[in-house]
């Protein structure tokens, strides 16, 4: 665990460590999560992967309510009462004792509501909802219990312990369990019963990682102001995670209850392969954000505003720069990247359009959203997404009506634009931080170079070529041309002088 005493300790190295990690990890995650992706459209085809895609964004609905904010409480808690132990110990027990108690009930709801929902779902689905269902039941407790032991290694600035959890034996156990499954001919309820065997198997590493390398172990024994302290904090984001939820995995399920208006069965899983690929953008923030809430929780509780604006604007400005490249390669090569997952999925490009607009969006205004919840505004949180996730569900409800798959992509692309910007103004309202400077105009400048030659090399390379060869080979060639463009006038431009020094004291020499 880093020495939070220690004169060495830098705010910025932890995170920039963490970032480190967590990018790393979550980079090779992100490649075993597309490969699985890949493997189940191919090999459960368009209407089973979209059955596929439907429960798993159903599941992170009702893990909503076993979670009930134990995770975000964590890394509150944990760095606030380091001074404390026997305080975080018996916060720490009061998280994992709701996320059991909780996750039992919930699954327990879910296996006999099953066949209810199934009746409200796309006529397609009903074959084969109500058993994936039940059985996808029986993770809710572990998913919770695993989300918990990684939000404690994240309290703690452990980062390459949860990396190794969440972002390399989770996506390695899945993507082996499942493709043993197909290989041995198994079909949908072969694919999640391996999921379920993977989930199990994670859940017991992740335990024994908590016990053999931290020496933070859980207390029952909380006292009656501590149990209001901790229900203050984590009730009210269970709100706002279900907020999240609504306002952004809301439109799949939407996609899946009314796919009679969108005449197309494989709707939710074209619609997902679209998500999965503009979700990549978001990769920089989220490694910047996996130190960032404990850090900030720290420095907002000792008073030093001044750092924390300063650690708000740089990560928002890398986060921003290291998003804007894949952003505009996804634009350029839209059509050439869903071929990947099949030639059927070539109707998600629009979708995929829109997507990325909305999570550059995203990327663009950094941590806001933790910036508001580690300075005590969880309950503007909680409005901010229970009000723009309730326009998610109207928007949706009536744009799918009207224009089908597209209809979903506008209402929840515009919503996650909305409450980013949102969250920038309440942010700069409510702690007079604000992550913006001239210092954003470079990596504009990088990516329009980008674009041109991403643009100009498709041009010249679309000929005798096709399917999904033309994919790998334009995406390739366009993509490291691409690249070169953008570091290059990034270079020409000048690299920030903040960054010259952080880097030079930072990387090894």
């Amino acid at each position: 665990m880093a020495d939070q005493s220690s004169d060495s300790y830098s705010p910025l190295r932890s995170l920039s460590r963490g970032a480190s990690f967590f990018m790393a990890g979550k980079g090779l995650d992100n490649g075993l999560r597309f490969l699985i992706t890949l493997v189940l459209a191919r090999g459960l085809g368009g209407v089973l992967f979209s059955v596929y895609s439907f429960s798993f964004i159903l599941l992170q609905f009702v893990e909503v309510l076993t979670n009930l904010g134990t995770d975000q409480s964590i890394l509150k808690f944990v760095p606030q009462y380091e001074d404390a132990p026997r305080k975080r110990r018996r916060m720490l027990g009061l998280a994992y004792l709701t996320s059991l108690v909780a996750g039992v009930v919930v699954a327990v709801v879910l296996y006999v509501a099953a066949p209810v929902v199934t009746q409200f779902a796309d006529e397609a689905f009903r074959p084969y909802l109500t058993d994936v269902l039940r059985v996808l039941a029986f993770v809710l407790p572990l998913n919770t219990l695993t989300n918990c032991i990684k939000s404690v290694f994240k309290g703690l600035e452990l980062p390459e312990y949860q990396v190794f959890i969440m972002n390399v034996l989770l996506p390695v156990t899945r993507l082996a369990a499942v493709g043993i499954a197909l290989l041995l001919g198994y079909r949908i309820f072969g694919v999640i019963a391996a999921t379920v065997v993977a989930t199990v198997f994670v859940f017991v590493a992740a335990v024994w990682l908590v016990l053999t390398r931290t020496d933070l172990r859980p207390s029952f024994r909380a006292s009656r102001s501590e149990v209001v302290e901790f229900y203050d904090f984590s009730l009210p984001l269970t709100l706002n995670q279900a907020g999240y939820v609504l306002s952004n995995r809301v439109d799949i399920l939407m996609v899946g209850f009314l796919g009679a208006y969108i005449a197309s069965p494989d709707a939710a899983g074209i619609y997902r392969s679209a998500t999965v690929l503009a979700g990549l953008l978001i990769l920089p923030l989220s490694a910047f954000s996996q130190l960032f809430p404990p850090i900030a929780s720290r420095m907002y509780n000792d008073g030093r505003m001044g750092d924390l604006e300063s650690l708000y604007r740089r990560v928002t400005r890398w986060s921003f720069t290291l998003a804007l490249f894949p952003a505009v390669g996804a634009i350029v090569y839209a059509n050439e990247l869903l071929t990947l997952f099949g030639d059927g999925f070539t109707k998600g490009q629009a979708v995929l359009l829109l997507f990325v607009v909305a999570q550059l969006t995203n990327a663009s205004v950094g941590p806001s959203g933790y910036v508001l919840m580690m300075t005590d505004h969880h309950y503007l949180t909680l409005v901010n997404q229970w009000v723009l996730g309730a326009f998610n569900v109207a928007l949706n409800y009536l744009f799918i009506q009207q224009f089908g798959l597209i209809g979903a992509a506008v209402a929840s692309a515009t919503v996650i634009a909305a409450v980013n910007v949102l969250r920038i103004v309440e942010v700069w309202y409510t702690e007079g931080l604000f992550p913006y400077s001239r210092k954003y105009v470079k990596p504009v400048f990088a990516g329009v170079a980008s674009a041109l030659a991403m643009y100009g090399c498709k041009y010249f390379l679309t000929g005798p070529v096709s399917g999904a060869l033309a994919a790998l080979v334009q995406g390739a060639v366009g993509g490291v041309l691409g690249l070169a463009a953008f570091a290059a006038v990034l270079y020409t431009l000048g690299i920030e002088r903040e960054d010259q020094e952080f880097f030079a004291d930072y990387l090894p020499s």
